[in-house]
């Protein structure tokens, strides 16, 4: 009987009577088959016993099936990121580094190209505004900073 059963999915007739008669279910209409279950999906699609499900709602930020909230570390660099898309500085996912978004409403705006945040205590995930400081990029006298590998200081820009 199984042996019948695997092409019958091309019929119609036995389509519509599984699925609307016998009230089973896609996946156990692909089981008896033994096909998978967007085989039998479309199928039911392609003989319009059952309408293709659309996903139109928009499914970014808080809408997303997996959000957490907007914020994440990242296990690579160990910096947080925050999810804010209309930031001007922002990736092509909507998300900025944290402690730059921890300065900018300390200082009251946006930090220009030359500007780095640094965290004096080198914890990447330390983003309290007494660990941070601004370190100008090609400005003399710019700053000193310790390296984190070989704790030597050297000077940036």
């Amino acid at each position: 009987m199984a042996e019948e059963n695997k092409k019958n999915y091309f019929n119609k007739e036995w389509l519509l009577a599984q699925y609307c008669e016998k009230h089973l279910s896609v996946s156990e209409i692909a089981d008896e088959c033994e096909v998978g279950f967007t085989t039998i999906s479309r199928w039911l699609e392609r003989f319009e016993i059952r309408e293709k499900r659309q996903y139109n709602a928009d499914r970014k930020g808080s809408k997303a099936p997996f959000w957490r909230g907007g914020r994440y570390k990242d296990n690579h660099s160990g910096y947080i990121w925050v999810y804010n898309p209309e930031h001007p500085l922002c990736n092509k996912r909507g998300y900025i580094l944290e402690h730059r978004l921890v300065m900018e409403e300390f200082i009251g705006r946006h930090l220009r190209n030359n500007e780095i945040v640094h965290h004096k205590n080198k914890k990447k995930g330390d983003n309290r505004i007494k660990n941070l400081e601004i370190i100008l990029i090609g400005e003399p006298n710019c700053g000193k900073i310790m390296c984190p590998f070989c704790n030597k200081e050297f000077k940036v820009g």
